[in-house]
């Protein structure tokens, strides 16, 4: 996301440097003619204030603007931009003679219309003002520090986005303990000789929630098999009361996702879909393609309805948050819910 922000940014602002460049050249009368404009001193000197403008946009955008406007410095800020004002204005015609003269046009005459606003100049002329850069000038600096501003908002609203999905990733972990915490307790009591593998499972999800959760994305062998370790151990739990299936299909092979993002689906189907008091169902569903990756989850609902909506409304609004961040038009969320089943179909596009 950063790269991309990044990249974005500077792409704007190559656009933006072209577009300058452009404006002496098309605009010059001689555009287009057999005439050579770096022979011409009025192209010339507009070609030189258009660098002028350009080399201060960067120096604004990149340096003036964080050093010192966003410093609260307005006052240093004010004399660097007025200086590069009067700099811009009048250094293009102390180098370059803004009037056109024979050996910018050889072969012919200088005629009333090569002048640049006739023979006779009136006292003060709009085009007089233009020709200064001075216009140009706070149009570049306008633009310049609405794409500052604009860039820092974005800037802010993406860490603010960041530290919250962080947050609900915080919120989320401990629940995955807790479960399972609780189906070892339980095999612990019992004397269970599953115990020690349901121990080994746990230290591999506990691991991979400490080192994997914080990263940008993890391979998708990994995500599954941490699912599958899940499942493992809450079947520890489940009687022969239930109609269990758990497939996975594709390959995973060289695809990235972001951790710990399937798991909210599969983890509510156990909190919801099982009851020892009577039948239940859960189906579950992964299917990788060339693409992507499909998570399937159907389950029978089998606790109070108002309980049901109370307890998931969070979860699912935690689990929203974060594919929008992450896979904003990247993924398409379905959840059914009628008055006996719960069925989530989520897909992921990852390449």
């Amino acid at each position: 996301m950063a790269t991309f922000f990044k990249n974005r940014i500077l792409l704007t602002n190559l656009v933006i440097g072209v577009a300058l460049l452009s404006i002496p050249v098309l605009t010059s009368p001689d555009f287009g003619s057999n005439v050579s404009l770096l022979k011409i001193n009025p192209f010339k000197r507009n070609l030189t204030g258009y660098l002028l403008l350009l080399s201060f946009f960067y120096a604004n955008y990149y340096y003036f603007i964080p050093k010192f406007y966003n410093q609260k410095k307005m006052w240093l800020y004010g004399v660097v931009t007025l200086f590069c004002l009067v700099i811009i204005a009048n250094l293009p015609s102390l180098i370059f003679d803004g009037n056109p003269s024979s050996q910018d046009y050889p072969g012919r005459p200088i005629l009333p219309d090569d002048m640049p606003n006739g023979v006779k100049q009136p006292p003060f002329d709009l085009f007089d003002f233009r020709d200064t850069f001075i216009f140009q000038f706070l149009m570049v600096l306008a633009l310049s520090l609405l794409l500052r501003l604009d860039n820092q908002l974005k800037h802010i609203k993406s860490e603010k986005l960041r530290s919250e999905v962080s947050y609900l990733k915080a919120q989320i972990n401990p629940h995955f303990l807790f479960n399972t915490l609780n189906s070892i307790y339980a095999l612990t009591l019992t004397k269970s000789d599953k115990a020690p593998k349901a121990l080994l499972k746990l230290s591999d999800m506990m691991r991979y929630v400490v080192t994997e959760s914080d990263t940008q994305t993890v391979p998708l062998e990994k995500e599954i098999a941490y699912i599958t370790d899940y499942i493992d151990l809450q079947k520890l739990r489940m009687g022969d009361e239930v109609d269990f299936i758990y497939e996975v299909n594709g390959n995973p092979e060289g695809k990235q996702i972001a951790p710990i993002i399937l798991i909210n689906y599969v983890e509510n189907a156990f909190k919801y879909g099982v009851n020892p008091d009577e039948s239940s169902q859960i189906h579950i569903l992964i299917a990788i393609d060339d693409k992507g990756v499909m998570l399937d989850v159907k389950n029978k609902i089998t606790v109070e309805k108002s309980v049901l909506v109370d307890s998931t409304e969070e979860g699912a609004k935690n689990a929203g948050k974060r594919l929008e961040y992450r896979y904003h038009g990247k993924h398409s969320l379905n959840v059914n819910q009628s008055s006996e089943t719960y069925h989530v179909k989520l897909y992921i596009q990852l390449v």
